[in-house]
């Protein structure tokens, strides 16, 4: 049986199986919902800040020592400022 006997267009897409292939609502995923975990927004501008102090922190802590640390004795040192910064962001 051709197409034109049939009735149907064959330039024109059905849309009876777009119809059968819809799924019903309970079968859908749930809803997640969406949380915060700060309740206020972090400007870039405090971002920006917080790392000024870190770096300035962590810079003094290589001068105590001459200078004459490697690269894993700068990683400790931001390390140090980070955690002593943000100990004092928070009081």
């Amino acid at each position: 049986m051709l197409a034109k006997d049939s009735g149907v267009d064959p330039k024109k897409p059905s849309t009876k199986s777009l119809k059968s292939t819809k799924s019903p609502k309970s079968a859908q995923s749930p809803k997640i919902k969406k949380t915060t975990i700060a309740k206020k927004p972090i400007s870039t501008k405090n971002v920006d800040e917080r790392q000024k102090l870190i770096a300035t922190a962590a810079y003094y802590r290589a001068e105590k020592c001459g200078f004459k640390g490697n690269a894993t004795d700068a990683m400790q040192d931001w390390l140090e400022a980070e955690m002593e910064i943000d100990k004092m962001l928070k009081k």
